[in-house]
């Protein structure tokens, strides 16, 4: 890379943009916001980490469970690339394995490929010409359609196979709504009927709900109407609080926390029916994070971990189980022959 002294320029125009934006002197002060928020929109509390004893009130001798999926590619260029996706559900019962599902996917293979086509002539149909789905763009939401999937299977297994007081689900539960329904449906189903808690644990908030909702209000500055959650959540929570919209929104129960030395928030999603647990839920998740981590509990980090699919093992799976002469003609990028 070439550091110019028009690169340098660039950068510090856009850091003095951006401290304009979100250092102004215009916006709200913490007080102020969360005055407005509490006002319109919910409410805020304190969480308490739990003992002992109240852990093991909480899990009535039964498993938490945390779910987390991985994905990884072989190749660049639609369609001459191949992706294992995999999911896994683990039990804090150490001695008990996890539960795990695969699924391997290319534009390649005959059943992806009509897949492909028949999804991007659906969205054709419904889209005008200047709004043209390409099979890319299909693809790529298949993909994340299947590793949602992936995930809410596994986590139907580990409710038969252990029947744990929670399931701990690596994302907001929107995800899974939107790009799973059938399986999110018959989970939802069995989770109720065995009364086994399902949350999801959102590291990285990408919603816009605080400013569309307060963007008509009059003391609310022009400059913060187009923030996003994030952006206004951060620093705005001390540690162990917690936010808790008042409306359920697409049968989900939202909230936002800082359980952690991380003036970041995450999000927390709980099943409506299950709201009442909301707040004890939130206690056991800020009992399980390290206060010097980034937020998220322990569990989902060692799910995280064994599930992840890295290049290296993606690569020694390739070899192992791939023709070279198929690799070579397929998947294999030009790029990795540079000498630099």
């Amino acid at each position: 890379m070439l550091f110019t002294e028009e690169l340098k320029s660039l950068l510090k125009d856009s850091n003095t943009k951006l401290k304009e934006k979100y250092e102004s002197q215009s916006n709200l002060s913490k007080d102020k916001l969360k005055q407005l928020i509490s006002s319109k929109i919910g409410k805020f509390i304190n969480l308490t980490q739990l003992n002992d004893l109240e852990l093991k009130k909480f899990s009535k001798d039964r498993v938490i469970v945390g779910v987390d999926g991985s994905v990884n590619t072989q190749g660049k260029i639609y369609p001459h690339y191949i992706t294992l996706l995999q999911a896994l559900a683990k039990s804090t019962d150490r001695k008990q394995s996890g539960v795990i599902r695969q699924q391997i996917f290319s534009p390649l293979i005959e059943d992806d490929k009509r897949n492909i086509i028949k999804k991007l002539s659906i969205a054709n149909n419904q889209e005008g010409e200047d709004n043209r789905v390409y099979a890319q763009e299909v693809a790529g939401k298949i993909k994340s359609s299947l590793l949602a999937s992936l995930e809410v299977l596994v986590a139907k297994d580990s409710i038969l196979k252990w029947n744990p007081t929670l399931i701990m689900m690596d994302g907001s539960l929107t995800r899974y709504q939107n790009q799973a329904e059938k399986e999110w449906e018959e989970l939802v189903e069995i989770a109720l009927n065995r009364d086994v808690i399902i949350v999801g644990v959102i590291e990285e908030i990408g919603t816009h709900d605080l400013s569309l909702t307060l963007g008509d209000e009059n003391d609310f500055p022009t400059n913060m109407k187009d923030m996003y959650d994030r952006e206004l959540m951060f620093g705005l929570l001390d540690l162990g609080e917690m936010m808790i919209f008042d409306n359920v929104k697409d049968g989900l129960k939202k909230s936002f926390a800082r359980i952690s030395n991380d003036p970041g928030v995450i999000g927390i999603d709980l099943l409506k029916e299950q709201e009442d647990s909301l707040e004890l839920v939130s206690n056991l998740i800020y009992s399980l994070t390290p206060k010097d981590g980034r937020g998220i509990p322990i569990w989902l980090d060692i799910v995280d971990e064994e599930v992840r699919i890295s290049n290296k093992m993606m690569e020694m799976i390739i070899d192992n189980y791939l023709d070279p002469s198929l690799k070579q003609r397929l998947f294999y990028s030009k790029r990795s022959d540079r000498v630099y």
